[in-house]
């Protein structure tokens, strides 16, 4: 494996047959299966196909009802709003694009193993522009600048889930045993390792399975494969909180951007546990009509939105918006008209953008193939700005996604051991140094005026 990390493949080894992307002209029989590959979904009344002709049709007619004031009827019905209010409704900000940009950087890396990891999150991006994969008991860094793989390193235990902190310095490892690590990214040294409140409390030994970092840097959270979800110091690396948030299996865990809520959800439920932070107080449980909750992700431009992914109960991804506070739901929509699971769901840290992974299991008749993954780039649930999988096979199902620190790139890891890095916005040298916003000075301002510290 060390001589295959990061290695760049080539499109003849994708797939045997054909390459992986767009398949030959050669590989297709007649006309009507040339046009099955375009013609992904069938077009119904109540469908919202996302071809490219269904989307310029719905773009031109929101612009004529635009023009001429008017809006569908069903709309303002649904939400129960007057029809001059329609127009105005954002359910997310965003600046959204005029223009696709979606398209890959032929970057298309190989990550071994990485088919056999039970939890996605083993990827990430950090400011010095330094891609990091975790698999097994190593973890490896790649540069973007460099185009090569700078270095590596160890951990005492299989990785479950990394993160670099948001300055950049420290690399949090989840692993087996309890344990967690924090590796100095400049060093590739360990510098500390602790362990999950389970090896106190529970006989058993417990996975780290979830990990995220506050906005400040001070601390990180934690969730584990017995529902405990534990604070730890920046400083100490040591448990300062600790609180059984569910039952099963922790799938996920966010901070919000005001570094005061973290938003927890289980492997296979169907609620949304929202604590304070960080004392990791109840503050909320979102259950979004009984659907499977997949992903969750905080939208970077609000203090506390909170995006759910979720499959619904006939196998279509759902998406549900939450203030907090206050607690309510300010929108809830399909987006997809098959049959289609959500795996990874992101907000563009530049654009505000909604970019969704959905994977497609189902079986195309012509071609007896999967009919793959896509992805999709959303400025509103019935607005799709860009997309990648339109007319293409081989995309295979991508399990977690990642931003490059300026927000132009996006790296995708999927079940075929691919990491394939894609361009999502153009590079403005222009805007490199642009202003971001911190929703969680205010909060550690009255930490320290109060206290005299913060932990967040």
């Amino acid at each position: 494996m060390e001589g295959s990390i990061f290695r760049k493949k080539a499109s003849s080894s994708q797939k045997p047959r054909v390459d992986r992307f767009v398949p030959p002209r050669s590989s297709i029989e007649g006309v009507r299966q040339r046009w099955s590959l375009v013609k992904t979904w069938d077009v119904g009344a109540d469908q919202n196909n996302w071809h490219s002709k269904y989307v310029h049709q719905r773009k031109f007619a929101t612009h004529m009802e635009g023009a001429f004031g008017l809006s569908h009827p069903g709309t303002a019905r649904d939400r129960g709003l007057a029809e001059d209010e329609v127009d105005s409704i954002q359910p997310w900000p965003c600046r959204p694009r005029k223009r696709s940009y979606l398209t890959s950087a032929d970057s298309v890396l190989d990550l071994p193993t990485y088919r056999f990891a039970l939890f996605p999150e083993l990827l990430d991006w950090n400011s010095d522009d330094v891609l990091v994969a975790a698999l097994g008991h190593k973890y490896y860094k790649w540069s973007w600048s460099r185009q090569g793989l700078v270095d590596s390193g160890y951990t005492q235990n299989p990785v479950y889930c990394c993160k670099f902190d948001p300055r950049g310095e420290l690399l949090a490892l989840g692993t087996a045993y309890c344990q967690v690590e924090v590796h100095h990214h400049g060093m590739t040294k360990r510098l500390a390792v602790s362990s999950c409140a389970c090896a106190r409390l529970v006989d058993d030994q417990c996975l780290i399975t979830a990990l995220d970092w506050s906005p400040t840097g001070n601390s990180f959270v934690t969730g584990c494969s017995h529902g405990m979800v534990c604070c730890f110091d920046r400083a100490t690396s040591l448990v300062t909180r600790h609180r059984r948030a569910c039952a099963g299996c922790v799938l996920r865990a966010r901070i919000s951007p005001d570094a005061r809520y973290v938003a927890v959800s289980q492997v296979a439920a169907q609620f949304v546990l929202v604590m304070t932070w960080p004392q990791l107080v109840p503050y909320f449980s979102l259950e979004p009509n009984g659907w499977t909750v997949m992903t969750l992700n905080w939208h970077p431009w609000r203090s506390a939105l909170l995006g759910v992914g979720a499959m619904s109960q006939t196998d279509h991804a759902r998406v549900a918006l939450w203030d907090v506070p206050p607690i309510r739901e300010v929108h809830e929509a399909v987006v997809s008209p098959g049959r289609y699971h959500v795996d990874s769901m992101l907000f563009s840290p530049r654009s505000g953008e909604l970019v969704l992974s959905l994977w497609n299991s189902e079986r195309d008749a012509a071609t007896d193939l999967a009919k793959g993954s896509r992805i999709v780039v959303l400025s509103s649930p019935d607005s799709i700005v860009d997309q990648w999988g339109e007319g293409r096979y081989y995309l295979d199902r991508v399990r977690t996604m990642v931003f490059s620190p300026d927000g132009t790139k996006l790296a995708t890891a999927t079940t075929e051991e691919d990491l394939i890095i894609w361009n999502f916005l153009p590079e403005d040298k222009k805007q490199k140094g642009y202003f971001k916003r911190r929703f969680c000075d205010l909060p550690v301002h009255f930490d320290e005026t109060s206290f005299g510290i913060s932990k967040r």
